[in-house]
Protein backbone atom coordinates (compact mmCIF):
# COMPACT_ATOMS: atom_id res chain seq x y z
CA UNK A 1 0.00 0.00 0.00
CA UNK A 2 2.61 2.47 0.92
CA UNK A 3 4.49 1.70 -2.47
CA UNK A 4 1.54 2.37 -4.20
CA UNK A 5 0.43 5.60 -2.53
CA UNK A 6 4.62 6.94 -3.09
CA UNK A 7 4.00 5.79 -7.13
CA UNK A 8 0.86 7.95 -7.04
CA UNK A 9 2.73 11.01 -5.39
CA UNK A 10 5.30 10.43 -8.14
CA UNK A 11 2.88 11.22 -10.87
CA UNK A 12 2.76 14.59 -9.92
CA UNK A 13 -0.82 14.78 -10.49
CA UNK A 14 -2.89 18.18 -8.84
CA UNK A 15 -5.67 17.43 -6.33
CA UNK A 16 -8.48 18.89 -7.02
CA UNK A 17 -9.88 16.39 -4.21
CA UNK A 18 -10.33 15.82 -0.88
CA UNK A 19 -8.15 16.46 1.75
CA UNK A 20 -8.73 19.94 1.57
CA UNK A 21 -4.94 21.13 2.52
CA UNK A 22 -3.91 19.61 -0.54
CA UNK A 23 -0.40 18.60 0.35
CA UNK A 24 0.74 22.11 1.00
CA UNK A 25 3.41 22.65 3.51
CA UNK A 26 2.25 25.65 4.52
CA UNK A 27 -0.89 24.45 6.46
CA UNK A 28 1.80 21.77 8.06
CA UNK A 29 4.13 22.84 11.18
CA UNK A 30 7.22 21.59 11.48
CA UNK A 31 7.97 18.54 13.17
CA UNK A 32 4.15 17.45 12.84
CA UNK A 33 4.82 13.66 13.67
CA UNK A 34 5.68 15.04 17.20
CA UNK A 35 2.72 15.82 17.58
CA UNK A 36 1.49 12.10 18.05
CA UNK A 37 1.02 11.97 21.77
CA UNK A 38 -1.68 11.02 23.89
CA UNK A 39 -3.36 12.17 27.54
CA UNK A 40 -1.04 12.59 29.77
CA UNK A 41 -0.51 14.92 32.03
CA UNK A 42 -1.00 18.31 30.50
CA UNK A 43 -2.47 17.01 27.48
CA UNK A 44 -6.10 17.69 28.19
CA UNK A 45 -8.73 14.38 27.88
CA UNK A 46 -10.99 14.44 24.49
CA UNK A 47 -14.29 13.45 26.43
CA UNK A 48 -13.92 14.86 29.22
CA UNK A 49 -11.89 18.42 28.29
CA UNK A 50 -10.89 20.82 31.18
CA UNK A 51 -7.60 22.36 29.66
CA UNK A 52 -6.10 22.84 26.00
CA UNK A 53 -8.83 21.29 24.07
CA UNK A 54 -11.87 23.26 25.97
CA UNK A 55 -9.81 25.82 25.29
CA UNK A 56 -9.64 24.93 21.43
CA UNK A 57 -12.91 23.80 21.27
CA UNK A 58 -14.32 27.41 23.29
CA UNK A 59 -12.23 29.06 20.38
CA UNK A 60 -13.96 27.15 17.66
CA UNK A 61 -17.67 27.97 19.09
CA UNK A 62 -16.24 31.73 19.40
CA UNK A 63 -15.30 32.15 15.62
CA UNK A 64 -18.35 30.13 14.70
CA UNK A 65 -21.01 31.27 16.67
CA UNK A 66 -21.72 28.20 18.56
CA UNK A 67 -22.55 27.72 21.85
CA UNK A 68 -20.42 24.59 22.37
CA UNK A 69 -18.03 22.97 19.40
CA UNK A 70 -16.39 19.65 19.73
CA UNK A 71 -13.51 18.33 17.86
CA UNK A 72 -14.63 15.02 15.92
CA UNK A 73 -11.72 12.81 15.36
CA UNK A 74 -13.52 10.03 13.77
CA UNK A 75 -15.04 12.42 11.05
CA UNK A 76 -18.58 14.18 10.37
CA UNK A 77 -19.71 10.98 10.53
CA UNK A 78 -19.28 10.26 14.22
CA UNK A 79 -21.03 13.67 14.31
CA UNK A 80 -24.08 12.90 12.30
CA UNK A 81 -24.61 9.64 14.38
CA UNK A 82 -24.32 11.34 17.54
CA UNK A 83 -26.15 14.17 16.61
CA UNK A 84 -28.97 12.03 15.45
CA UNK A 85 -29.27 9.81 18.61
CA UNK A 86 -28.78 12.40 20.91
CA UNK A 87 -32.03 14.04 19.74
CA UNK A 88 -34.31 10.96 18.49
CA UNK A 89 -35.80 8.53 20.93
CA UNK A 90 -37.28 5.35 20.35
CA UNK A 91 -40.12 5.82 17.80
CA UNK A 92 -39.32 9.71 17.27
CA UNK A 93 -40.30 10.74 13.82
CA UNK A 94 -37.24 12.33 11.90
CA UNK A 95 -37.56 13.96 8.45
CA UNK A 96 -34.32 13.11 6.67
CA UNK A 97 -33.05 14.25 3.11
CA UNK A 98 -33.02 11.09 1.09
CA UNK A 99 -29.70 12.42 0.33
CA UNK A 100 -27.95 12.12 3.61
CA UNK A 101 -24.92 10.43 3.94
CA UNK A 102 -24.91 6.48 5.03
CA UNK A 103 -23.89 7.58 8.26
CA UNK A 104 -27.94 9.52 8.83
CA UNK A 105 -29.33 5.57 7.02
CA UNK A 106 -26.66 4.43 9.82
CA UNK A 107 -27.73 6.77 12.95
CA UNK A 108 -31.77 6.31 11.97
CA UNK A 109 -31.79 2.62 12.52
CA UNK A 110 -29.51 2.54 16.01
CA UNK A 111 -31.95 5.59 17.48
CA UNK A 112 -34.61 3.11 16.24
CA UNK A 113 -36.41 6.79 14.71
CA UNK A 114 -39.38 6.43 12.48
CA UNK A 115 -37.82 8.16 9.21
CA UNK A 116 -39.92 9.83 7.00
CA UNK A 117 -37.86 11.02 3.89
CA UNK A 118 -37.34 14.07 2.19
CA UNK A 119 -36.16 14.05 -1.69
CA UNK A 120 -34.62 16.84 -2.33
CA UNK A 121 -35.64 18.92 -5.88
CA UNK A 122 -34.07 16.98 -8.73
CA UNK A 123 -32.36 18.88 -11.35
CA UNK A 124 -33.12 18.37 -15.70
CA UNK A 125 -29.62 17.00 -15.37
CA UNK A 126 -30.09 14.45 -12.87
CA UNK A 127 -28.23 16.52 -9.66
CA UNK A 128 -29.81 16.98 -6.65
CA UNK A 129 -31.02 20.33 -5.57
CA UNK A 130 -32.34 22.19 -2.47
CA UNK A 131 -34.88 20.87 0.48
CA UNK A 132 -38.16 22.40 0.18
CA UNK A 133 -39.78 21.85 3.56
CA UNK A 134 -43.47 20.96 3.57
CA UNK A 135 -45.57 20.34 6.42
CA UNK A 136 -44.26 18.59 9.77
CA UNK A 137 -45.44 17.08 12.35
CA UNK A 138 -45.46 18.92 16.23
CA UNK A 139 -41.90 18.09 17.37
CA UNK A 140 -40.50 16.43 14.92
CA UNK A 141 -36.50 16.47 14.76
CA UNK A 142 -35.28 17.16 10.68
CA UNK A 143 -31.92 16.37 9.53
CA UNK A 144 -31.44 17.85 6.14
CA UNK A 145 -27.55 18.22 3.72
CA UNK A 146 -26.60 21.41 2.89
CA UNK A 147 -24.32 22.74 1.20
CA UNK A 148 -24.96 19.80 -1.39
CA UNK A 149 -21.66 17.51 -2.30
CA UNK A 150 -22.32 20.03 -5.74
CA UNK A 151 -22.46 22.75 -3.75
CA UNK A 152 -26.05 23.34 -3.65
CA UNK A 153 -27.44 25.59 0.04
CA UNK A 154 -30.93 25.32 0.61
CA UNK A 155 -33.22 27.82 2.28
CA UNK A 156 -31.81 27.23 5.50
CA UNK A 157 -33.52 30.25 7.80
CA UNK A 158 -37.21 29.41 6.10
CA UNK A 159 -36.56 25.38 7.12
CA UNK A 160 -35.69 26.57 10.75
CA UNK A 161 -38.39 29.19 11.07
CA UNK A 162 -41.17 26.20 10.27
CA UNK A 163 -39.55 23.55 12.37
CA UNK A 164 -39.08 25.39 15.70
CA UNK A 165 -42.51 26.89 14.88
CA UNK A 166 -43.77 23.07 15.48
CA UNK A 167 -41.84 22.62 18.39
CA UNK A 168 -38.82 20.86 16.81
CA UNK A 169 -34.90 20.38 15.95
CA UNK A 170 -33.03 21.32 13.01
CA UNK A 171 -30.07 19.32 12.42
CA UNK A 172 -27.85 20.39 9.30
CA UNK A 173 -25.25 18.23 7.57
CA UNK A 174 -22.68 21.08 6.78
CA UNK A 175 -20.07 18.77 5.73
CA UNK A 176 -18.70 20.64 2.84
CA UNK A 177 -19.41 24.53 4.33
CA UNK A 178 -16.29 24.58 7.11
CA UNK A 179 -15.42 27.51 5.08
CA UNK A 180 -18.01 29.53 4.96
CA UNK A 181 -17.31 31.39 8.04
CA UNK A 182 -14.05 32.90 6.63
CA UNK A 183 -15.20 34.94 3.67
CA UNK A 184 -18.51 36.17 2.46
CA UNK A 185 -18.05 35.24 -1.03
CA UNK A 186 -19.84 32.10 -0.11
CA UNK A 187 -22.43 31.49 1.42
CA UNK A 188 -24.11 32.19 5.09
CA UNK A 189 -23.69 29.46 7.41
CA UNK A 190 -26.51 26.88 8.86
CA UNK A 191 -25.19 27.85 12.29
CA UNK A 192 -26.30 31.89 11.83
CA UNK A 193 -29.57 30.65 10.26
CA UNK A 194 -31.14 29.00 12.58
CA UNK A 195 -30.00 24.98 13.12
CA UNK A 196 -29.79 23.60 16.33
CA UNK A 197 -27.05 21.30 15.29
CA UNK A 198 -24.81 21.66 12.54
CA UNK A 199 -21.73 19.12 11.58
CA UNK A 200 -18.52 20.18 9.69
CA UNK A 201 -15.69 18.10 8.16
CA UNK A 202 -12.87 20.61 8.51
CA UNK A 203 -10.62 18.40 6.38
CA UNK A 204 -13.03 18.46 3.46
CA UNK A 205 -13.04 22.51 2.37
CA UNK A 206 -10.12 23.73 5.08
CA UNK A 207 -6.56 22.88 4.84
CA UNK A 208 -7.00 19.79 7.92
CA UNK A 209 -5.69 15.92 7.97
CA UNK A 210 -8.45 13.59 7.00
CA UNK A 211 -11.46 12.93 9.13
CA UNK A 212 -11.43 16.42 11.37
CA UNK A 213 -14.28 17.66 11.69
CA UNK A 214 -16.52 19.45 14.52
CA UNK A 215 -20.19 19.48 15.71
CA UNK A 216 -21.94 22.55 16.76
CA UNK A 217 -24.76 23.23 19.43
CA UNK A 218 -26.45 26.42 19.27
CA UNK A 219 -29.36 27.51 20.77
CA UNK A 220 -31.17 25.99 23.90
CA UNK A 221 -33.21 23.11 22.69
CA UNK A 222 -30.63 20.53 22.42
CA UNK A 223 -29.97 18.24 26.06
CA UNK A 224 -25.80 19.06 25.75
CA UNK A 225 -25.51 16.36 28.47
CA UNK A 226 -27.15 13.49 26.08
CA UNK A 227 -24.93 14.86 22.99
CA UNK A 228 -21.66 14.86 25.08
CA UNK A 229 -22.71 10.56 26.03
CA UNK A 230 -23.27 9.69 22.36
CA UNK A 231 -20.12 11.77 21.25
CA UNK A 232 -18.26 9.66 23.49
CA UNK A 233 -20.09 6.97 22.53
CA UNK A 234 -18.90 7.25 18.61
CA UNK A 235 -15.41 8.47 19.28
CA UNK A 236 -12.22 6.79 19.50
CA UNK A 237 -10.65 7.11 23.34
CA UNK A 238 -7.61 7.30 22.04
CA UNK A 239 -7.85 10.20 19.72
CA UNK A 240 -4.67 11.75 17.22
CA UNK A 241 -3.20 14.81 18.90
CA UNK A 242 -1.75 14.90 15.88
CA UNK A 243 -4.58 15.61 13.90
CA UNK A 244 -6.23 18.12 16.67
CA UNK A 245 -2.86 20.39 16.78
CA UNK A 246 -2.74 20.99 12.84
CA UNK A 247 -5.90 21.95 13.20
CA UNK A 248 -5.18 24.42 15.80
CA UNK A 249 -1.74 25.07 13.80
CA UNK A 250 -4.28 26.30 10.33
CA UNK A 251 -7.29 27.70 12.45
CA UNK A 252 -4.92 30.47 14.69
CA UNK A 253 -2.95 30.91 11.25
CA UNK A 254 -6.03 31.67 8.91
CA UNK A 255 -8.01 33.88 12.43
CA UNK A 256 -4.60 35.52 12.37
CA UNK A 257 -4.43 36.71 8.78
CA UNK A 258 -7.24 36.96 6.79
CA UNK A 259 -5.54 37.95 3.72
CA UNK A 260 -4.44 34.43 2.72
CA UNK A 261 -8.35 33.71 2.45
CA UNK A 262 -8.49 36.75 0.69
CA UNK A 263 -6.06 35.56 -2.24
CA UNK A 264 -7.81 32.41 -2.52
CA UNK A 265 -11.16 34.30 -3.44
CA UNK A 266 -9.43 36.20 -5.85
CA UNK A 267 -7.36 33.37 -7.23
CA UNK A 268 -10.67 31.76 -7.12
CA UNK A 269 -13.04 34.13 -8.90
CA UNK A 270 -9.86 35.02 -11.51
CA UNK A 271 -10.18 31.08 -12.57
CA UNK A 272 -13.51 30.80 -12.71
CA UNK A 273 -13.92 33.74 -14.77
CA UNK A 274 -11.01 32.34 -17.35
CA UNK A 275 -12.77 28.99 -17.31
CA UNK A 276 -16.18 30.72 -18.39
CA UNK A 277 -14.86 32.31 -20.95
CA UNK A 278 -13.34 29.84 -23.03
CA UNK A 279 -15.46 30.09 -26.76
CA UNK A 280 -16.07 26.26 -26.76
CA UNK A 281 -18.25 25.01 -23.59
CA UNK A 282 -18.29 20.87 -24.73
CA UNK A 283 -16.99 21.24 -21.12
CA UNK A 284 -19.06 24.28 -18.86
CA UNK A 285 -18.61 25.41 -15.01
CA UNK A 286 -22.07 25.91 -13.39
CA UNK A 287 -22.08 29.32 -11.91
CA UNK A 288 -24.66 30.98 -10.06
CA UNK A 289 -27.30 30.47 -12.71
CA UNK A 290 -29.03 27.90 -10.79
CA UNK A 291 -30.03 30.09 -7.83
CA UNK A 292 -33.73 29.91 -7.30
CA UNK A 293 -34.62 27.30 -9.43
CA UNK A 294 -34.98 23.46 -8.28
CA UNK A 295 -34.68 24.47 -4.03
CA UNK A 296 -31.21 25.86 -4.39
CA UNK A 297 -30.76 29.32 -2.80
CA UNK A 298 -26.99 29.70 -2.89
CA UNK A 299 -24.37 28.03 -4.66
CA UNK A 300 -21.10 27.79 -3.03
CA UNK A 301 -18.61 29.12 -5.81
CA UNK A 302 -15.32 27.05 -4.13
CA UNK A 303 -17.09 23.77 -6.14
CA UNK A 304 -16.05 23.58 -9.91
CA UNK A 305 -19.04 21.87 -10.94
CA UNK A 306 -18.94 20.97 -14.72
CA UNK A 307 -21.47 20.17 -17.16
CA UNK A 308 -20.12 17.55 -20.12
CA UNK A 309 -22.07 19.02 -23.02
CA UNK A 310 -21.44 15.71 -25.58
CA UNK A 311 -21.92 11.75 -25.19
CA UNK A 312 -18.35 11.09 -23.94
CA UNK A 313 -18.63 10.06 -20.82
CA UNK A 314 -17.63 12.26 -17.79
CA UNK A 315 -15.60 9.26 -16.02
CA UNK A 316 -13.93 8.95 -19.53
CA UNK A 317 -12.74 12.67 -19.83
CA UNK A 318 -11.83 13.19 -16.26
CA UNK A 319 -9.55 9.93 -16.13
CA UNK A 320 -8.13 12.02 -19.89
CA UNK A 321 -7.52 14.98 -17.27
CA UNK A 322 -5.57 13.53 -14.88
CA UNK A 323 -3.35 11.08 -17.29
CA UNK A 324 -2.79 13.57 -19.92
CA UNK A 325 -2.76 16.96 -18.10
CA UNK A 326 -2.08 15.64 -14.39
CA UNK A 327 -5.20 17.35 -12.52
CA UNK A 328 -7.07 14.78 -10.53
CA UNK A 329 -11.06 15.79 -9.75
CA UNK A 330 -12.90 14.74 -7.32
CA UNK A 331 -15.85 13.21 -9.08
CA UNK A 332 -17.05 12.56 -12.37
CA UNK A 333 -20.25 10.41 -12.67
CA UNK A 334 -22.81 10.90 -15.85
CA UNK A 335 -22.57 14.19 -17.68
CA UNK A 336 -20.74 15.98 -14.40
CA UNK A 337 -17.55 16.18 -13.13
CA UNK A 338 -16.83 18.20 -9.91
CA UNK A 339 -12.86 19.90 -8.73
CA UNK A 340 -12.79 20.63 -5.55
CA UNK A 341 -10.77 24.02 -4.09
CA UNK A 342 -9.58 25.13 -1.25
CA UNK A 343 -7.84 27.74 0.52
CA UNK A 344 -4.38 25.56 0.47
CA UNK A 345 -4.61 25.51 -3.63
CA UNK A 346 -1.65 27.65 -5.62
CA UNK A 347 -1.43 29.29 -8.51
CA UNK A 348 -0.02 26.48 -10.21
CA UNK A 349 -2.92 24.32 -9.02
CA UNK A 350 -5.54 27.15 -10.77
CA UNK A 351 -3.02 27.41 -13.91
CA UNK A 352 -3.20 23.79 -14.54
CA UNK A 353 -6.96 23.37 -14.40
CA UNK A 354 -7.50 26.48 -16.23
CA UNK A 355 -5.04 25.32 -19.82
CA UNK A 356 -6.44 21.28 -19.38
CA UNK A 357 -10.15 21.99 -19.33
CA UNK A 358 -9.44 25.11 -22.41
CA UNK A 359 -7.39 21.69 -24.14
CA UNK A 360 -9.82 19.22 -23.50
CA UNK A 361 -12.73 22.06 -24.88
CA UNK A 362 -10.85 22.03 -28.37
CA UNK A 363 -10.35 17.95 -28.72
CA UNK A 364 -14.30 17.50 -27.52
CA UNK A 365 -15.69 20.44 -30.33
CA UNK A 366 -16.59 18.33 -32.97
CA UNK A 367 -18.39 16.09 -30.15
CA UNK A 368 -21.15 19.54 -29.68
CA UNK A 369 -22.96 19.06 -32.48
CA UNK A 370 -24.01 15.14 -31.58
CA UNK A 371 -24.85 15.80 -27.39
CA UNK A 372 -27.67 14.74 -26.06
CA UNK A 373 -30.81 16.03 -26.96
CA UNK A 374 -32.40 15.74 -23.25
CA UNK A 375 -30.81 14.36 -20.04
CA UNK A 376 -32.88 12.34 -17.92
CA UNK A 377 -32.25 12.37 -14.21
CA UNK A 378 -31.05 9.80 -12.58
CA UNK A 379 -33.03 9.57 -9.86
CA UNK A 380 -36.73 11.45 -9.87
CA UNK A 381 -39.04 11.88 -6.92
CA UNK A 382 -40.69 8.89 -5.70
CA UNK A 383 -41.98 7.31 -2.28
CA UNK A 384 -40.77 3.83 -1.18
CA UNK A 385 -42.68 1.82 0.41
CA UNK A 386 -41.26 1.45 3.85
CA UNK A 387 -41.87 -2.11 5.08
CA UNK A 388 -40.84 -1.71 8.42
CA UNK A 389 -38.24 0.55 10.19
CA UNK A 390 -34.99 0.72 9.84
CA UNK A 391 -34.24 -0.41 13.20
CA UNK A 392 -36.12 -3.32 12.99
CA UNK A 393 -34.72 -4.23 9.69
CA UNK A 394 -31.44 -4.30 10.67
CA UNK A 395 -31.46 -6.98 13.47
CA UNK A 396 -33.70 -9.38 11.03
CA UNK A 397 -32.19 -12.58 9.43
CA UNK A 398 -30.74 -11.87 6.22
CA UNK A 399 -29.46 -12.95 2.89
CA UNK A 400 -26.99 -11.43 0.27
CA UNK A 401 -28.61 -12.17 -2.96
CA UNK A 402 -27.91 -11.00 -6.89
CA UNK A 403 -28.99 -7.43 -7.33
CA UNK A 404 -31.69 -9.30 -10.47
CA UNK A 405 -33.02 -11.23 -7.47
CA UNK A 406 -33.45 -8.53 -5.43
CA UNK A 407 -37.10 -7.41 -7.01
CA UNK A 408 -40.12 -7.08 -4.20
CA UNK A 409 -37.46 -7.94 -1.44
CA UNK A 410 -36.89 -5.87 1.89
CA UNK A 411 -33.66 -4.19 2.09
CA UNK A 412 -31.64 -4.57 5.04
CA UNK A 413 -28.70 -1.65 3.81
CA UNK A 414 -28.27 1.63 2.38
CA UNK A 415 -27.72 1.47 -1.46
CA UNK A 416 -26.73 4.90 -3.04
CA UNK A 417 -24.06 6.36 -5.27
CA UNK A 418 -20.95 7.27 -3.61
CA UNK A 419 -19.49 9.80 -3.75
CA UNK A 420 -22.29 10.76 -1.88
CA UNK A 421 -26.35 10.47 -3.37
CA UNK A 422 -29.98 9.80 -3.51
CA UNK A 423 -30.27 6.37 -1.54
CA UNK A 424 -32.48 4.43 -4.19
CA UNK A 425 -33.05 1.89 -1.34
CA UNK A 426 -32.73 2.15 2.29
CA UNK A 427 -33.07 -0.24 5.16
CA UNK A 428 -36.86 -1.95 5.76
CA UNK A 429 -38.03 -0.62 1.88
CA UNK A 430 -39.05 -3.00 -0.10
CA UNK A 431 -36.57 -2.86 -3.43
CA UNK A 432 -39.02 -1.88 -6.60
CA UNK A 433 -38.16 -2.95 -10.20
CA UNK A 434 -36.20 -0.84 -12.43
CA UNK A 435 -33.49 0.72 -10.06
CA UNK A 436 -30.00 1.76 -11.83
CA UNK A 437 -27.83 -1.01 -10.37
CA UNK A 438 -25.32 0.47 -8.55
CA UNK A 439 -24.00 -3.23 -6.90
CA UNK A 440 -23.64 -6.61 -7.94
CA UNK A 441 -25.30 -7.76 -4.95
CA UNK A 442 -27.36 -6.58 -1.56
CA UNK A 443 -28.38 -7.74 1.19
CA UNK A 444 -31.82 -8.59 1.74
CA UNK A 445 -34.22 -10.16 4.72
CA UNK A 446 -34.92 -13.68 4.56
Amino acid sequence: MYEHMQNYLGLDIYPFHMPGHKGNPMFFPQGLTNLDLTEIPGMDVLHRPDGIILEFQDAIASFYCADKSYLLVNGSTAGIVAAICATCNEGQKIYAARNGHVSMYNAIAMAGAEPIYLMPEITPDGLSGGIVLDEIEEGAVVFIVSPTYEGFVSDIKTIADKVHSRGGLLIVDEAHGAHFRFHDYFPESALDLGADIVVQSFHKTLPALGQMAVLHVKGDRIDVGRMEYFLQVMQTTSPSYMMMGQLSYVLNMLWKRPEIFETYVNRLKGLRMALAANEVQAISLTGRERIGMHGIYDIDLSKLLFRVNVYEKAEAISAMLASQYRVQLEMARGFHMLGMTTVADIDEGFQRMWGAIGSMNIKLEEGLEAKAEKLSPVISRFDPEIVMSPSAAIYQDTEVVAWEQAHGRIAAEVVAAYPPGVAIVAPGERIPEGLPKLSDKIRVIR
